[in-house]
């Protein structure tokens, strides 16, 4: 018998909790991207308006 061959079967069915944590875990980095995105344009967006006027 090889050291590869194995009696354990594999689940099937992946584990619908940690998916569901990657998927939040997503979201959440997402948003907060989104926000230094925001934010970053607000500046710029003042300092070109100190800049021209």
């Amino acid at each position: 018998m090889s050291p590869i061959d194995t009696t354990e079967k594999l689940s099937d069915t992946p584990d619908t909790t940690s998916s569901l944590f990657a998927l939040c875990g997503l979201g959440v980095a997402g948003i907060a991207m989104l926000g230094w995105i925001c934010g970053l344009g607000w500046i710029a967006w003042r300092l070109a308006d100190w800049l021209v006027f």
